[in-house]
């Protein structure tokens, strides 16, 4: 089983060069989860949402497999994201709603999971201090970075700032960071130095996204190129990639260098497309991959 914790959220994605905006539904436990239930995994999700959005979400969810707990919240987190070129990795995002924290309590609801993947979206959602009491419900605690670095501005401007309690990530066995994150976490622009300084920091794995392509770092370097995208598909593009990595690693059975080329072609074909995986998504893959 593996489990995800992170708000759900109204993603508004403004695409100025073409002058063209989408509502859709995002949070990275919707792309993660929804990656994880469709390449077979028993997969959880706990969020918090308004109760306005309950049903909407679980049904997304739940028609892919995925088991929710839906905890209320006063508001449903939501996001303007605003790109300003073909680049996917150039975008400016705002924070207009935001579902409140996670508590202790809250974390009370995550049953014993073999994986556990935390995927907040701004710094605070969930406390840093939360991390060792998910490392006692897992063998594998994973994370991503976005939400422990995206800091709120006054107007509601997210930037990336520096890992602030850094003593908590040795609790981590597998970290996700984007190219931007990665600088924002070592100051290094060069992405395999990055990589290594993360790795001292304490996660045995990390993986790191870029428009290219992915790279995973375990004392070696595997990389994979993505086959496609457009601007629209970009949106989930780690939490796809870093979910279908954690299957083919951990439930599959897959060398890490397959796994990373796994991971790649799994995140080129959702990304073919706005929102999360499709079932026909992973049914044109190849009998060259184990399912």
């Amino acid at each position: 089983m593996i489990t995800f914790v992170g708000h759900l959220t109204k993603d508004i994605n403004v695409d100025n060069a073409r002058r063209e905006e989408r509502i859709e539904v995002g949070g990275g436990v919707l792309y993660g989860s929804i990656t994880a239930a469709l390449l077979g995994v028993e997969t959880v999700v706990l969020t918090k949402c308004a109760r306005e959005d309950f049903e909407s979400f679980r049904f997304l969810l739940q028609e892919s497999g995925v088991k929710v707990f839906l905890l209320e919240s006063r508001e449903t987190t939501t996001i303007r994201n605003e790109y300003y070129s073909l680049d996917p990795d150039n975008r400016e995002s705002y924070l207009v709603k935001k579902a409140d924290p996670f508590t202790r309590d809250d974390l009370s609801y995550i049953p014993y999971s073999d994986v556990i993947h935390i995927n907040p979206l701004w710094y605070g959602e969930f406390e840093e201090e939360h991390i060792p009491l998910l490392r006692k419900k897992t063998g594998f605690l994973s994370a991503d970075a976005q939400g422990f670095l995206r800091r709120v501005e006054k107007g509601g401007k997210m930037v990336y700032g520096k890992w602030l309690k850094k003593e908590y990530l040795p609790f981590l066995d597998f970290l996700k960071v984007d190219i931007r994150e990665a600088k924002s976490m070592t100051g290094e622009s060069e992405l395999k130095k990055a990589c290594k300084v993360i790795s001292s920091f304490g996660p045995k794995y990390i993986m790191v996204t870029h428009t290219n392509g992915v790279v995973v770092f375990d004392g070696n370097f595997h990389e994979a190129p993505f086959e496609g995208w457009i601007l629209p598909g970009r949106t989930g593009r780690g939490d796809t990639c870093a979910a279908a990595f954690l299957v083919a690693f951990l439930f599959k059975g897959m060398k890490i260098e397959v796994a990373t080329k796994f991971s790649a072609k799994i995140t080129s074909l959702k990304m073919l497309h706005p929102g999360p995986l499709r079932r026909e998504d992973v049914e044109t893959l190849t009998g060259s991959w184990y399912i």
